[in-house]
């Protein structure tokens, strides 16, 4: 089924393009009357939608040109515009436009291009059809056919049943008044008898009652959808094609199941399972060994303040740690075991704060047009994760443009019913959707399919490959889904949807503490626990630095025997250690009743879910900085 857009605006041509994505509807666009009227001289078009301005024509007057065409005479034709008045309806009207719709409202013009086409479409699927009555038979017979439906017809229970246990249905439709041994009824509770998914295959009934009673009792049988005499073409087929989609998707979720629980995608399931602890635990040792160099850089900085050759070198060092520090943080967001900090917000506000910064690393050359929802709904997610999200895909859009192209970004709300949803793996409901349109080179079916797996990369100059598999885990994470579609030479669209997030969020994260005043001349007794025994001395390195009396602890053990032997004012201890964690450390001081604040450190936190810790007054991400680290004690005291 194929609907013509005619528009002069290239804009307004992809964002209905992006809405039509979740929908069925084919769609072909035309920028001018004449360049539409070659598209419906050569192709069959079932649905026409045309703007009341073009370069070379009204609406009105390609209408009537239109009409004229004997295979258009009676072709839904919409009228789509900015403002509406008795003038345009008028006019609309005399020149044979069927509806009008505005600009401002292309959902309800979806579901009216829906309603028009889907009558027609072919339906796929294979029906049993048991009707007694010759006439009725062929009529409905006839209806179904004229759609490619597949369908076994019979004019007896006993035949049909006989068919229905040997072969495949997605549908049974039966007359419940039947003629011979087997009645329409028995046939339905014969059929719902039979054990698994062939005895819930659905059933539409054929009544000529429609009282309340009867309608109950019809669902008791085991009745899932019924029609009454006399048929009405568009009622009978508007259902035929909702239990049948229904069938099917219930169909896929079964064969799903049952491929995932397979050995096959067990065996994978484990492999990438000791992949991400493999890379978890590199990730975290490297986090230390980062933290190491940062901090002694950052305490030679102060050493050698006057002596800008040498300033230069520890510069230089320091940028290379915090290159890896990204680095890092792409492999723990990959395997999902970094600090996740979630807020309720609206996306458009971090957007926009982001603009800037993407108008600069995608250069003059490449084009960015955004386009705002600006009733968009919230959504609750991690504001980090999405600004890296952001970032990887305008990075990636890029690298696909070369040195020209455009790349639109757009926000919108959106309602998914089961199908949409279904298509992108989510349950039906509200979502804020997020797309990222580009003009670049596009890809093939094979490479779109790999590109949120880990360590793949289609650029040729090589690349880490994880950029886009942190989108995907950053997406999961936040209960939504991302889909990719792209056509070689024809650019590339990434669709991000959100649930729909009611509430209003505060979050809790490092960016907070350094935003507020820190200013605090106190000193303070501070123990450090971390069985990485460099970190843990360099942490108190710091620390004395700041003025403070540190000790240290390389495990929970030691870390007990000097709180009990010492009124510290603070504990700064690291999340995963041997024996005893972190946070089983800090259950057993507060179970004594020891007077400390407490400051875990984590690079990743593996099953220990921090946001649901309470026990300790800060947690902050490794690698943690000198400058960070101090102001946070002062904080803690305030």
């Amino acid at each position: 089924m194929k609907t013509l857009i005619i528009d002069r605006v290239t804009l307004f041509q992809k964002m209905i393009a992006t809405i039509l994505a979740d929908t069925d509807i084919e769609h072909v666009f035309c920028s001018t009357g004449k360049e539409s009227l070659e598209v419906l001289a050569h192709d069959k078009i079932d649905c026409i939608c045309l703007s009341l301005y073009l370069d070379d024509i009204d609406g009105y007057e390609l209408t009537k040109e239109i009409r004229q065409l004997d295979k258009y005479r009676h072709t839904p034709i919409v009228l789509l515009t900015s403002k509406n008045n008795d003038d345009i309806t008028r006019q609309a009207i005399e020149s044979g436009i069927t509806d009008i719709f505005s600009k401002n409202n292309i959902h309800e013009l979806v579901n009216f291009i829906a309603r028009f086409t889907e009558v027609e479409q072919p339906i796929a699927g294979k029906v049993l059809y048991i009707e007694d009555q010759q006439s009725q038979r062929d009529y409905v017979s006839a209806i179904f056919k004229e759609r490619n439906l597949d369908v076994d017809a019979y004019d007896n229970a006993e035949d049909a049943l006989q068919a229905f246990l040997k072969n495949h249905y997605h549908l049974v439709i039966t007359d419940i008044v039947l003629g011979g041994g087997i009645s329409g009824v028995l046939l339905i509770n014969k059929i719902r008898r039979i054990d698994g998914i062939k005895g819930d295959v659905p059933i539409l009934a054929i009544t000529a009652f429609d009282d309340t009673s009867r309608r109950i009792s019809l669902y008791h049988m085991g009745v899932t959808d019924y029609v009454t005499k006399p048929i009405i073409k568009e009622e009978l087929l508007a259902r035929v094609r909702n239990l049948i989609n229904n069938q099917k998707a219930l169909e896929r979720e079964i064969e799903f199941r049952a491929h995932y629980e397979s050995e096959e995608v067990v065996r994978r399931g484990l492999k990438l399972e000791a992949l991400g602890q493999l890379t978890s635990g590199i990730a975290h040792d490297y986090n230390n060994m980062l933290g190491i160099i940062n901090g002694y850089a950052d305490l030679l900085k102060e050493k050698i303040k006057d002596q800008p050759t040498l300033m230069k070198y520890v510069e230089q060092i320091a940028k290379a740690s915090d290159n890896g520090v990204k680095l890092t943080s792409k492999l723990l967001a990959f395997t999902r075991k970094h600090v996740v900090t979630s807020e309720v917000i609206n996306i458009n506000n971090l957007i926009n704060e982001a603009k800037p910064m993407l108008d600069k690393l995608l250069t003059a050359s490449i084009t960015l047009n955004i386009n705002l929802d600006y009733e968009l709904w919230n959504v609750d997610l991690d504001t980090s994760d999405f600004e890296n999200a952001l970032l990887n895909l305008s990075i990636n859009a890029k690298h696909a443009m070369g040195e020209k192209g455009v790349l639109t970004i757009m926000t919108s709300n959106v309602n998914l019913g089961v199908a949409a949803a279904e298509k992108n793996g989510i349950p039906a409901g509200e979502y804020i959707r997020l797309s990222m349109m580009d003009t670049g080179c596009g890809m093939d079916k094979e490479t779109a399919a790999k590109v949120f797996d880990p360590f793949f990369s289609s650029k040729a100059e090589g690349g880490s490959g994880l950029g886009l598999s942190q989108v995907y885990g950053f997406v999961q994470r936040a209960h939504g889904s991302v889909k990719v579609e792209s056509k070689k030479g024809k650019g590339t669209l990434f669709t991000l949807y959100f649930p729909r997030e009611e509430g209003l969020g505060i979050s809790k994260n490092d960016k907070q503490i350094e935003n507020k005043d820190h200013t605090n001349n106190k000193y303070y007794e501070i123990l450090v626990v971390d069985d990485e025994v460099a970190l843990a001395e360099l942490t108190a390195e710091v620390l004395k630095e700041g003025g403070h009396q540190v000790d240290t602890a390389f495990n929970a053990s030691e870390a007990m025997d000097a709180i009990r032997n010492k009124n510290y004012d603070v504990m700064i201890s690291d999340v995963i250690m041997p024996g005893l964690n972190g946070f089983e450390l800090v259950k057993k001081i507060k179970k004594e009743n020891h007077d400390i604040k407490i400051i875990m450190v984590s690079g990743y936190t593996d099953n220990i879910k921090l946001t649901e810790n309470n026990s300790c007054d800060v947690i902050l991400e490794k690698p943690v900085n000198s400058v960070q680290l101090l102001k946070t004690i002062n904080l803690i005291f305030k």
